[in-house]
């Protein structure tokens, strides 16, 4: 049995915190109440908000409360949003009816900012409540000292109540005895309450947030003190439910008001994914659940009872906070403050979203201009399939048979999915850190591949604070570094999923040699690796652990880009929101022709299988240094198993005869006349987190198209082994330059060619390689390619020995100028550098692979 109907079955209600209209009009909340035990339904202005800008979810009514000459964005909120809770609650009517009336809530909330006025709050409560005319519709209220007597109000009359923002058991108690009070007045009324329902909803997971970071590194009660704090609202709950003042409401037909979990979805990636549902079973309780939780708990799970366990150890948890410096009183009233104020935040986000989406209406939406030629009917007849095999719901509920049967690195590779809703929860801890490095003058990352790429994307986009991301292995580039700023004012990042990157570890050690202060390095890691271990030895500033759930391609949304993002002083909130809104467009429950990852996917995947596999970015120059990071996501996803997409990112377009036939042209608000093409609508650098993730489903569902595994690298390794046996050697042996003109000859229809420069990437190699592609591209009419190493090695290596065999590789080597250590190696970054362009040729030789070894001045005179 599903975890979840044995929860039910135990006395706790799975409820959903999350509802939007395509989820109802698509049978997706009937399928979860049927398939999941969905017994409820929260929702909140975030969610509406995401769902109206990023989708087209409520175009149509808007459309229709435009032309109706309705344009206040409060009174088409409340339109819209009456819809959508009727609608749920029909839905969730069966249930409720089963049950007695004792579940199947659907709820809304009263306007944020009558969170401190009773009488207001009393007013539009009853006007909502009215309007639903649904018995099994609740009102959210909150629970601030204002909001009691107006709980005990609408209680008195009859309105169900569902009470929101509880952190603390003293407010906790004051909502509780206010709804007692106010069954007691409708009963002495003569009214009958046997119908009347509440929930107190206490939020879990945000306690933990905030106390963690007062607590000392390593504190055995961090991820302890919101579980505790809960475990004592629920014995309170027991004592106030019990006795003769509620046993005479009880004979009168009244119900319990129920405490509801709330924030349940685990924030910290260290903690376990269903913490705050396992620890918390008990009834008669509510758990409302985001749902990538409900979808966790479904599959992993378990069911017992632990609300009424180790009571004493919770109370000697809360009872230890003072002597460790924490005033948990001060830490749920500012909870509560900016609960209010993110309520209200989130609220005025929505208006202006709604503003913005009715302006668009009215002026003409701009939809993408697509020039497709004969790949539209390919398109059309894969989303047809796509929707008939249900991928889209498939994907969102993480089962990896959507790409292969095998789950290995799929299953667990998936977390990326949620990262956008998740790490929004870490944006205030993020930005603190960030205020506590402010004395540093520049930021140095140490890291390849997607480690490295999202942060410089953010970094040349949006400028702030200086940061230099080091890729790189070659002597001259390392000591740049090291020369051009000073060393004691610098921040170094040390970036690695696996934690054993060779060339990051040798840059760590390179420059703590220099530095010999571990304050001044922070990590990010997957959580016990070597560099988890090796910071924490040598006292680093910080240790950030992410999801081990993504992979480094996958991560841009995680801590690899989002503590760079916060050092260089970028806008977090709106990063994370267009993500979200993207992610709202890209749900199982939109129409596959409207979801924009799924309909890309679909087009760059059935291009590739049509030969057109050279996916041609045009890009504007404001976020020109994105294309790097989609060559990385695109290559190393689908370049295996002798397919693959070869992403060509940075080539300036030309005219349409030094084109091939295996091109298509993807544009992000670039006007083009090239065909075959399509010029998605661009918003601007702030929306830049939507296209991430746009990106990310999209090359997720084009592996999908192309039957690969888009989350493994099977052949990155192969450069990495030959690399190592030279290392080993006792000296490299000689590589002699080859013919770069017979190479050429070589280049067919078809083909593409790709510079591997192992070059310092100065601004006058990046000219002068440009300049030799451009030039090739126009004499030979194939798709072109430049890449750094090693930094490519970590991007496009995976395609170049596992995609197809159309490569044609240019490798460029110089001789540097000089030589630096790596401590505690017996070799140096010179010899390092060698061997790795050396082990790579050897590797593409091995495969079979067209490659010459020339210098850059060989390059420039063909």
């Amino acid at each position: 049995m599903n975890p979840l109907f044995r929860l039910r079955d135990f006395g706790q209600s799975p409820w959903l915190d999350y509802i939007r209209r395509g989820l109802i009009t698509s049978g997706g909340l009937k399928r979860l109440v049927e398939e999941y035990a969905v017994s409820g339904v929260t929702s909140n202005p975030t969610i509406l908000n995401k769902a109206i800008s990023g989708s087209t979810d409520y175009d149509d009514a808007l459309r229709s409360l435009v032309e109706s000459g309705e344009r206040d964005p409060k009174a088409i909120f409340l339109r819209l949003a009456v819809e959508d809770i009727g609608m749920t609650a029909d839905v969730l009517r069966p249930y409720h009816d089963e049950t007695g009336g004792a579940d199947g809530f659907a709820s809304l909330e009263v306007s944020p900012d009558l969170a401190r006025d009773t009488q207001g709050t009393i007013k539009e409560a009853l006007s909502l409540f009215s309007e639903l005319s649904r018995p099994n519709a609740m009102i959210k209220v909150p629970g601030t000292p204002e909001g009691a007597p107006a709980i005990a109000e609408l209680t008195s009359q009859g309105v169900n109540v569902n009470v929101t923002l509880l952190f603390d058991v003293k407010a906790y108690e004051r909502v509780a005895l206010a709804y007692i009070d106010g069954l007691e007045r409708r009963l002495k009324a003569g009214e009958p309450i046997g119908h009347v329902s509440s929930v107190a909803s206490f939020f879990v997971s945000r306690v933990d947030t905030a106390v963690d970071a007062l607590l000392p590194e390593g504190s055995p009660l961090r991820g302890k003190v919101a579980i505790a704090n809960a475990k004592l609202a629920y014995r309170l709950f027991r004592r106030l439910f019990s006795g003769p003042r509620w046993e005479r409401l009880a004979a009168a037909g009244g119900r319990q008001q129920r405490l509801l979990w709330a924030s349940t979805g685990t924030k910290n990636p260290s903690y376990s994914d269903v913490l705050y549902v396992e620890e918390l079973i008990g009834s008669p309780t509510v758990n409302t659940m985001p749902e990538s939780t409900l979808r966790a708990f479904a599959d992993h799970g378990r069911v017992r009872p632990t609300l009424e366990a180790e009571t004493e150890e919770a109370e000697m948890t809360i009872a230890m906070l003072p002597e460790l410096g924490v005033d948990l009183d001060a830490v749920m009233a500012k909870l509560l403050e900016d609960g209010l104020a993110a309520f209200q935040k989130d609220f005025d986000k929505l208006l202006a979203g709604i503003e913005a989406k009715c302006e668009a209406i009215v002026s003409g939406l701009a939809p993408a201009r697509v020039n497709l030629g004969s790949l539209a009917e390919s398109v059309q007849k894969r989303l047809a399939e796509m929707e008939k095999a249900e991928v889209p719901r498939r994907i969102w509920a993480l089962d990896h048979t959507v790409w292969k049967p095998d789950p290995t690195e799929i299953a667990d590779r998936l977390g990326w999915l949620s990262l956008p809703e998740k790490m929004h929860e870490q944006v205030d801890q993020l930005r603190d850190f960030a205020e506590s490095c402010a004395g540093y003058d520049r930021i140095v990352l140490l890291g390849m591949g997607g480690s490295s790429l999202a942060p410089e994307v953010f970094s040349k986009t949006f400028g702030g604070k200086a940061l230099i991301a080091l890729d790189t292995t070659h002597p001259e580039a390392v000591l740049d570094v090291e020369k051009s700023g000073d060393l004691g004012s610098t921040l170094f990042i040390v970036a690695s999923k696996s934690g054993g990157t060779v060339e990051t570890l040798s840059h760590f050690a390179y420059f703590f040699d220099k530095v010999r202060d571990g304050s001044q390095f922070v990590a990010i890691t997957d959580p016990g690796t070597p560099l988890e271990a090796l910071a924490r030895a040598k006292g680093f500033r910080r240790v950030f652990l992410n999801p081990a759930d993504i992979g480094g391609r996958y991560s841009a949304l995680s801590y690899f880009g989002l503590v760079p993002a916060a050092l260089i002083g970028m806008d977090l909130d709106a990063l994370l929101d267009s993500a979200e809104e993207m992610a709202c467009a890209c749900a199982d429950c939109v129409p596959v022709a409207e979801n924009p990852g799924l309909w890309l996917g679909a087009l760059i995947g059935e291009a590739a299988r049509a030969g057109r596999d050279k996916l041609t970015l045009l890009l504007p120059e404001e976020i020109s240094a994105f294309g790097a990071w989609l060559e990385q996501l695109i290559a190393e996803s689908t370049g295996k198993e002798g397919a693959g997409i070869v992403p060509v990112e940075g080539e300036p377009e030309g005219a349409p005869d030094v084109y091939g036939d295996d091109r298509l042209f993807v544009s992000l608000g670039v006007e083009t006349a090239l065909e075959p093409s399509v010029v998605i609508p661009f918003d601007g650098a702030e929306k830049l987190g939507a296209e991430f993730f746009r990106w990310e489903f999209a090359t997720a569902v084009a592996g999908h198209v192309l039957g690969i595994h888009p989350f493994d690298q099977p052949n990155v390794q192969e450069a990495k082994d030959a690399t190592r046996r030279l290392l080993d050697e006792e000296a490299l042996p000689p590589e002699p330059y080859d013919d770069l003109s017979a190479l050429l000859q070589e280049v067919r229809p078809g083909d593409y060619l790709a510079i591997q420069a192992y070059l310092p990437r100065t601004q006058d190699n990046e000219a002068r390689l440009q300049a030799a592609r451009v030039r090739l591209r126009d004499r030979l009419r194939v798709a072109t390619t430049v890449g750094f190493g090693p930094r490519f090695l970590h991007s496009t290596g995976q395609l170049h020995k596992g995609g197809p065999a159309t490569g044609v590789f240019i490798q460029v080597v110089d001789e540097p100028s000089v030589d630096l250590p790596i401590p505690g190696k017996p070799y140096t970054f010179r010899r390092l550098l060698d061997a790795q362009s050396a082990g790579d040729l050897q590797a593409l030789r091995a495969r079979g692979r067209r490659v010459a070894r020339v210098r850059l001045s060989d390059l420039e005179e063909v």
